[in-house]
């Protein structure tokens, strides 16, 4: 019997470990954090191809525009930089607001709503929401915002940070900019 006590022991601590690493339960228009900002997104290379899907290394990617492209979202990726590091490299005319960003090249990345694990996005009052792929693809091509919206929330076509990881979109958090 003592033994049997002592594995169960064991059984419980592990089971308590581990429910640790489980991250928590993200709900739809659920406040977060304000996203982390690099002092530069991830280079586009050059010479794609207009049209192309192109081959991205994983990354975060600054993307200024997303549209609505027949149910799902593509994002226009440049390369953006931030802070000092902005100014270095771009000059202080062009970091208006203390970012800035190269236009060219570009890259076009289309992704399914559903491929997005992690979509946030942040009204005027710079409060941050999750939502997920389908809301927000729903909010890009003018939708109205699901009933679990705050009160008075408006999507606004602030910029994202778009993650890429094995050459797909996999999460994108909208950054609130001047």
């Amino acid at each position: 019997m003592r033994g049997s006590a002592v594995a169960t022991l064991v059984a419980c601590l592990a089971v308590a470990g581990c429910a640790k690493d489980v991250p928590p339960t993200v709900g739809l228009y659920d406040r977060v954090p304000v996203p982390a900002v690099p002092d530069r997104t991830a280079d586009i290379p050059s010479g794609i191809a207009a049209g192309t899907t192109p081959t991205l290394t994983d990354g975060t990617y600054w993307a200024a525009d997303v549209a609505d492209a027949s149910g799902q979202l593509r994002f226009t990726l440049t390369q953006a930089f931030f802070g000092p590091t902005c100014t270095k490299v771009l000059g202080a005319d062009n970091c208006t607001d203390d970012y800035g960003s190269k236009e060219t090249p570009s890259a076009d990345v289309v992704a399914a709503p559903a491929d997005l694990a992690t979509v946030t996005v942040v009204d005027v009052k710079r409060d941050n929401f999750a939502v997920t792929g389908a809301e927000l693809e729903q909010l890009v091509r003018g939708g109205s915002p699901s009933t679990l919206a705050p009160s008075g929330f408006a999507y606004v076509a602030f910029p994202f940070v778009v993650t890429i990881t094995d050459g797909h979109a996999v999460a994108a958090r909208q950054i609130w900019v001047p």
